[in-house]
């Protein structure tokens, strides 16, 4: 049985975390090992999850899914809390069942990076890695049919995707795969809104296709040949780019049509005060937009450019200044990079 390892990030959003936590626990797979980087920016979060791992209090947990969710899982869990300098630079093999990171938030990216780099050093070669996005709630067999769908393509350089269901509205569609126009910098999810009759069970990747971030299933070969994800994206288009990546050096995307993963969207990005004011999403949207385009077609920066300046007044015109200045010298620095 491959060992799965699974990796969630948390900024401050705490309750999300903790319900997707329990999810994962009620999984027919067991052999797995969770991985929580905490980027959030005080101590808060970690305390709140540390009071629910060791049952210290009961956790009020609100889902949508208590079928999925409960009964929760017997506490205490076995834990380890540590600092990112000390687990990036011990070399120990951890075996307890959830490790929480603490780390500075140097971006999506980087939080995934600092577990990536421990599986390259403390895996095997038939470790197998899940990427999965803390506003999840995952259900009972979705491990297990990701790594049965793996296994039945392991003579393949793979990585799969899942179904990913509007949380809110657990029979639509929020995406089987993204599709992505270079020619525009933009991009679009496959079955968004649709009713899921299984019209895309056999859905076949093009090269202008990806997997949604919220989710990536990957054998630990795929780090290996590829590498880890590029920091310089601190929010958005990381995942992109090491697909982009991985496709040159022979890897192709697969949906694994029986694993469901049902998922809020965007509460894992904003949380708090933030959800008032999503300035910060805005800006990376636009920068990290003009990274990957320069990146890897640069000639279409003539075609991708029109939409940014579009962009750049529409929040001017809502009075957004310092976005728009803050965004335009960054934009600036990277075309000139």
């Amino acid at each position: 049985m491959n060992k799965v390892y699974i990796i969630l990030v948390n900024y401050n959003n705490f309750t999300d975390t903790i319900e997707c936590l329990e999810s994962i626990f009620k999984s027919s797979y067991v052999n797995f090992q969770i991985f929580v980087v905490d980027n959030s920016p005080n101590d808060f979060s970690i305390n709140t999850l540390l009071n629910w791992i060791t049952g210290n209090n009961d956790t009020n947990i609100k889902t949508n899914f208590n079928d999925l969710v409960f009964p929760l899982e017997q506490k205490p869990i076995d834990h380890l809390v540590v600092n990112e300098n000390e687990f990036s630079t011990s070399g120990k093999l951890y075996e307890n069942k959830i490790i929480i990171i603490q780390a500075k938030n140097n971006g999506f990216a980087a939080a995934n990076n600092i577990a990536l780099r421990y599986i390259l050093d403390q895996g095997d070669d038939s470790s197998l890695i899940w990427i999965l996005n803390n506003d999840t709630v995952i259900e009972k067999d979705t491990l297990y049919n990701l790594t049965a769908f793996y296994k039945d393509n392991a003579n393949k350089k793979v990585i799969v995707g899942v179904k990913l269901k509007c949380y809110f509205k657990p029979d639509t569609l929020q995406a089987v795969a993204g599709k992505y126009n270079t020619w525009l910098g933009k991009h679009s999810h496959v079955g968004d809104g649709e009713k899921d009759y299984g019209q895309y069970d056999n859905y076949k990747f093009t090269k202008n296709d990806y997997l949604v971030g919220a989710s990536i299933f990957l054998p630990i070969l795929f780090i290996k040949k590829t590498g880890l994800m590029c920091e310089d994206y601190f929010l958005y288009f990381e995942e992109l780019d090491w697909i982009k990546n991985g496709s040159r050096h022979g890897f192709e995307m697969a949906l694994a049509p029986n694993a469901i993963v049902y998922h809020k969207e965007g509460s894992s990005i904003v949380t708090g005060i933030e959800k008032k004011d999503n300035s910060i999403a805005a800006y990376y949207s636009i920068v990290s937009r003009v990274r990957f385009i320069k990146k890897w077609y640069p000639y279409r920066l003539i075609t991708v450019m029109p939409g940014v300046f579009i962009a750049l007044i529409k929040r001017l015109l809502k009075g957004k200044i310092s976005l728009v200045i803050k965004t335009s010298i960054t934009i600036g620095k990277i075309l000139l990079s």
